[in-house]
């Protein structure tokens, strides 16, 4: 399980989640990924393309952080998720609340 930070700037926070969301890659994760987003109060992108499988742990990090960022006025968006895991984010219904895009300039036109 890996967090990295594609760019962090002004405008933007792009993030790419890497390997496994269940129980030990979200601990594993969890205090980078909040402080990297609701702290920085910028649009953020999570490139999870790289994501193999997502438990309900992890959703239920993506939606906090996503909730978060919206009372601070910006948006979050989930750019590329392989099947399985896009299969399992709209089982759980969480396009309705986080954006889902399969590539990158149109996440980035979601995020304006």
């Amino acid at each position: 399980m890996q967090l990295n930070i594609i760019r962090a700037d002004d405008s933007i926070t792009h993030l790419a989640i890497l390997g496994s969301l269940d129980v030990q890659g979200v601990n594993r994760i969890q205090d980078q990924f909040v402080f990297q987003t609701t702290a920085r109060r910028k649009a953020t992108l999570v490139d999870v393309s790289q994501v193999t499988f997502i438990a309900s742990l992890g959703m239920g990090m993506l939606v906090n952080v996503a909730k978060g960022l919206r009372r601070q006025g910006v948006k979050m968006v989930l750019l590329g998720p392989p099947e399985l895991v896009r299969r399992a984010l709209e089982a759980a219904g969480i396009q309705q609340v986080i954006p889902i895009a399969s590539e990158e300039a149109a996440a980035l036109e979601l995020l304006r």
